[in-house]
């Protein structure tokens, strides 16, 4: 199932591939497999570097650490999956949740592919556009300037803008380029140096990625309160078990914030009006379910449609995103034609 898999201290692979393994495990699980009779079945000995693999995880397990940590560090696997199944731990429903978990990687680089396809052949385009600039800057431009002084042509103020622009777009489009490289290593620098609480906080207040930020937080933590109540673990205690892990710490604060307040005598929902991170709606779920006595199903259900709409505004986006950079590029070459049509068109207008 996995090649090519030995990096590191560690086994990296696509996420495609993990969330295969992940997905295969869980059915495997739900079947009534152990999970080192899952490990023995899916990985075949057909390599030495599957060999070792297994051998790894069993041996890892029998000195009896956690599947989470297991996987975490055999597999490389993300954080919030990780997270997934340290709560599976205790909840008790791992086959389910390593099936869901793998069903999510495997969607996650879905995306990812098809964000990689929406940008493919805008930025081609945009590299041709740029070699065209280029060309005419150093080839056709200085001939076309010569023209217009040997027949005395002055072109007009709007058209004078328009040749100024292509002629300094490489320049400008370097500029911008050299810009977002900045900015993107200020960012790196600025995500190492703060706490991930911190970086959580400041994502939640930016305008355009804080719907995602908010939906993405309380998809998870609604789902897996939910797993926790639905296994008849109390508040109090699911909160404990949030906070003991450590792949998420954004659920660490958030579960001790939520301990502090209800130690306080506060109501457990008013524990989520002054946090940053969840959407307005998870408070008036949370006194909802605990009003009629639903709290785990209804955090199940909206963790459902926090999850809905996220991919519901990632599909709109990614629809968004590659009309607006054909629109430029389309405007561009357009530039680029008048710059070229239009001098020839008034010169013989004149003649």
């Amino acid at each position: 199932m996995f090649q090519n898999m030995n990096i590191g201290n560690g086994f990296k692979k696509k996420s495609v591939d993990q969330g295969k393994f992940l997905k295969r495990v869980g059915d495997l699980l739900q079947k009534g497999y152990t999970f080192t009779e899952a490990i023995d079945f899916l990985l075949l000995p057909n390599e030495k570097k599957t060999i070792k693999l297994k051998k790894r995880l069993i041996s890892s397990l029998q000195k009896g650490e956690s599947i989470s940590s297991v996987m975490n560090k055999q597999l490389n696997i993300p954080a919030h999956v990780s997270a997934q199944i340290y709560f599976a731990e205790h909840h008790g429903q791992m086959g389910h949740t390593l099936s869901e978990a793998g069903r999510y990687l495997i969607k996650r680089r879905n995306n990812q592919q098809q964000l990689q396809k929406v940008f493919q052949y805008p930025l081609m385009l945009i590299f041709i556009s740029i070699v065209m600039m280029v060309l005419l800057r150093k080839v056709l431009f200085p001939r076309f300037q010569s023209l217009y002084s040997s027949m005395g042509y002055e072109p007009s103020a709007k058209l004078t803008y328009l040749l100024h622009f292509i002629e300094n777009f490489p320049m400008i489009f370097s500029s911008g380029l050299l810009f977002f490289l900045l900015l993107a290593l200020v960012f790196s620098l600025f995500k190492k140096r703060i706490s991930p609480v911190k970086l959580s906080d400041v994502l939640c207040r930016l305008p355009f990625l804080s719907t995602y930020i908010k939906l993405g937080h309380s998809h998870f933590f609604s789902r897996e309160l939910s797993f926790l109540l639905s296994s008849g673990v109390s508040i109090t205690e699911s909160l404990l078990i949030i906070e003991s892990q450590s792949f998420r710490p954004t659920l660490q604060y958030i579960s001790s914030h939520c301990i502090k307040k209800l130690k306080a005598g506060s109501p457990f929902h008013e524990c989520f009006t002054s946090l940053p991170f969840f959407q307005k709606e998870l408070a008036f779920v949370i006194n909802h379910g605990q009003t009629n006595g639903r709290l785990a199903e209804e955090l199940r259900l909206y963790s459902d449609i926090c999850f809905q709409e996220l991919e519901e505004k990632t599909s709109a986006s990614l629809k968004f995103i590659q009309p607006a950079i054909f629109t430029f590029v389309g405007l561009f070459i357009m530039a680029i034609y008048f710059s070229i049509m239009m001098p020839l068109f008034q010169m013989m207008q004149g003649i």
